[in-house]
């Protein structure tokens, strides 16, 4: 069994006493058939669009429900947390469907779903039905809305903006042409990274933005290639970067920018929805990705990723790659869930809520510790480690670079860890 703060055994056992008291121990089960004593939903792209991401969080769900399981019956409690895994495909109506699912199954805490598209689908429907979403993906700062019944252990992207174009200003790149998801969270993400980085001095050249849906991206790379040769004509060759907001269709730009002419020129730069895919360091883009020394910030905190090492690499070794920020949260966040959820017991979801705000502020899960939310209900400070594709002799790798905190919006991002 791992080591895990004593803290968050406390309190999750007292909550199971508050809740029904203890008896013998049962054996854990990672996923209890019958749901256990508390069940906890979860909305997750496992196809389609972000498969890569919402796998990463499946993987961190077991692993915290094993390890809250195993606690609970170490010390003699018959209280077990069961999970209910729906799969969204990324997809806003379906991530709806799936939600009415797990409220006919008596879920009353869900965690997910896997875009701000999804959320911005749902989040009437569990207001009014009072239902408790704790995401851990969704960043568009529009959906940050006080006093509903979501709340996000992530910050909103205008962290990731500001760091993405003080990193981009450090490395000397003076002018950006961006490529994006057209979506809520990719046109808001563009536009913030935009406006941040025309507020440092550089300059933003007119982009591609493509949709959600896109099949072919040879004409989004052939427009973007004929933009970059204008501005490198114009900037030179090491001041102007790609700038890519997308999710796992990052491979699919990739192979088609390999043909162009001008694209493999310059540097590239991503966002939180393409860092850490396995895709970009194993499949046809992988060279194109070092080649171009494709750099990403993760939303990722080396120092308590170091101080949990087991059960990190449990996770890694169940995905076969790095679990990426999200994912870590994401197994927080089935901590503080299942503790709220004990001690709410059945009351109404303003007990409920009352009993997550308390759990998160003031012990948090075992990998971030408490978390301080803004009043939106969102993570109010921000950890980014940025993270580049690099040659490992004959094969690719993720290399972390460097890792900036922001304290608040609008705080200029401080170095707190160099890569070798």
């Amino acid at each position: 069994m791992r080591e895990i703060s004593a803290i968050f055994v406390l309190l999750l056992l007292s909550a199971a006493v508050f809740s029904g008291g203890c008896t013998g121990p049962e054996t854990p089960s990672v996923v209890p058939e019958d749901g256990g004593n508390i069940l906890i939903g979860a909305l997750l792209p496992l196809s389609g669009e972000y498969a890569g991401g919402g796998e990463a969080s499946r993987i961190a769900i077991e692993v915290a429900a094993g390890d809250i399981n195993d606690y609970f019956a170490s010390a003699g409690s018959d209280r077990r947390v069961g999970i209910l895994v729906e799969d969204t495909r990324a997809d806003p109506a379906v991530a709806l469907e799936r939600l009415q699912a797990l409220e006919g199954q008596g879920v009353r805490i869900v965690i997910g779903p896997g875009t701000s598209a999804e959320l911005e689908a749902i989040r009437e429907y569990a207001d009014e039905h009072g239902i408790l979403i704790v995401s851990t993906m969704s960043t568009a700062p529009s959906l940050a809305i006080a006093g509903d019944n979501i709340y996000r252990l992530v910050p909103p992207d205008i962290y990731q903006a500001d760091v993405m174009a003080y990193y981009l200003q450090k490395q000397g790149v003076t002018a950006i042409v961006p490529v994006w998801r057209g979506d809520v969270w990719g046109d808001e993400l563009e536009r913030l990274t935009a406006s941040a980085f025309m507020r440092g001095g550089g300059k933003v050249l007119d982009g591609v933005r493509y949709t959600p849906d896109q099949k072919d991206y040879g004409t989004v790379t052939a427009d973007l290639d004929a933009r970059v040769a204008r501005a490198v004509a114009t900037n030179g060759e090491k001041r102007v970067a790609v700038y890519l907001v997308s999710l796992d269709e990052v491979e699919q730009v990739m192979e088609a920018a390999m043909v162009r002419e001008s694209l493999s020129k310059v540097r590239w730069y991503g966002c939180d929805g393409n860092v850490l895919l396995d895709g970009l360091v194993t499949g046809k883009s992988a060279r194109f990705a070092e080649q171009t020394k494709f750099t990403c910030p993760a939303l990722w905190k080396q120092e308590s990723v170091a101080a949990n090492t087991a059960t990190i690499q449990e996770m890694r070794e169940r995905l076969g790659r790095h679990p990426d920020g999200y994912g870590l949260a994401a197994y927080d966040a089935l901590w503080i869930a299942t503790m709220a959820g004990m001690e709410a017991g059945s009351g109404d979801i303003v007990t409920l809520k009352a009993a997550f705000e308390r759990g998160a502020g003031e012990s948090g899960g075992p990998l971030f510790g408490p978390v301080r939310l803004n009043s939106a209900g969102d993570l109010s400070s921000a950890h980014y480690t940025f993270w580049t594709v690099s040659a490992d002799g004959g094969a690719y790798r993720w290399v972390p670079v460097v890792q900036y905190g922001i304290r608040s919006v609008g705080a200029t991002p401080e170095i707190e860890w160099v890569g070798a």
